[in-house]
């Protein structure tokens, strides 16, 4: 029997099959979508997009510095997702057309939190969206450079601040997808946490807000629930219950600490109060003399708070 056809039909076949799964790895990028999707596979150009073999820039073969490469997408001038956390922006598609929208999440060079004009108190307080961005102020960081996270380890009566972590995208954000809650990972990279915490992901996704106060994240409803633990990952001291600003906890430094366990919205949580990517509230002259837990002076950062002159203290303790 001549075998000639077959081969040639076969070739034929893995011929199609490679350019549809070249045109089928050619997405755009958005978060839990396009490359950061788990149990994907090998699709074509998903790996080169962000890898190389032999040429590699930085660490785990990274064709750029992770801060670059992730901003490739999500920077504010790019056009392969939807999310623009250079900016703190997001659009209704990855094309990027019509209005920008305020990210829930903040921005890291910019933000669009009108923390200088909050109302309301509670579950029912509003923090408006300004109209343009404003420089932030404060943003976890992204760079790779030693930053303190502060009240990292375990209650001691020594005095122990935190601990210095390298940040960068990839330590909170797992990039291939693990079907988690904004691909967040259970573990940091950098923390030295046993247990993980794994926060179910969003059966719609929502990545804008219309008000900063409103934190809950309802297509997603063990978000706050668990958030808080899921920071204490890395803040380990800073996770505290009920009755713990009347006694101390026996640590000397994070010794009476505000309540941050809470599991709904407009009650105390550290999303409550803080956003996690970038902040552009201002500190006036009271505020800016606030210590670190370390003694040095927190002057005009904002500490990721949503709220100008450290007022998200007044949005619960209305005086």
């Amino acid at each position: 029997m001549d075998q000639k056809p077959r081969m040639m039909s076969r070739v034929a076949m893995w011929v199609v099959g490679g350019i549809v799964l070249l045109l089928a790895g050619a997405v755009p990028a958005s978060a839990d979508n396009g490359p950061h999707v788990k149990g994907a596979g090998l699709v074509a150009d998903t790996c080169a997009a962000c890898h190389r073999a032999h040429t590699a820039q930085a660490p785990m073969l990274l064709k750029e510095s992770q801060e670059q490469l992730c901003f490739t997408c999500h920077g504010s001038g790019a056009g392969g997702a939807s999310t623009d956390v250079e900016d703190g922006v997001g659009y209704s598609s990855t094309a990027r057309t019509g209005a920008a929208k305020a990210l829930r999440g903040g921005g890291f060079k910019f933000a669009l939190i009108g923390s200088n004009n909050p109302s309301g108190n509670g579950y029912i307080g509003e923090i408006p969206v300004r109209a343009t961005g404003a420089a932030a102020t404060s943003s976890h960081s992204i760079d790779e450079s030693d930053q303190m996270a502060w009240g990292n380890g375990a209650v001691s009566g020594t005095a122990s601040y935190g601990t210095v972590m390298p940040l960068r995208c990839g330590s909170c954000h797992d990039p291939h997808g693990n079907g988690n809650y904004r691909i967040l990972r259970p573990i940091p990279d950098e923390s030295d946490a046993e247990t993980g915490i794994t926060i179910a992901d969003a059966s719609t996704k929502t990545y804008t807000t219309e008000n900063y106060w409103l934190v809950e994240d309802e297509s997603a409803p063990g978000f706050i629930a668990n958030v808080s633990s899921w920071c204490a990952t890395c803040h380990t001291r800073y996770l505290a219950g009920g009755g713990s600003g009347h006694t101390s906890s026996g640590d000397a430094v994070f010794a009476y600490r505000h309540r941050t366990n809470q599991t709904s919205q407009g009650t105390p949580t550290c999303v409550q109060c803080h956003v996690a990517h970038g902040s552009n509230a201002n500190m006036g002259t009271y505020s800016t003399g606030v210590p670190d837990p370390e003694g040095g002076t927190v002057g005009s950062d904002s500490r990721l708070l949503r709220i100008d002159n450290r007022g998200v203290c007044q949005m619960c303790h209305n005086k």
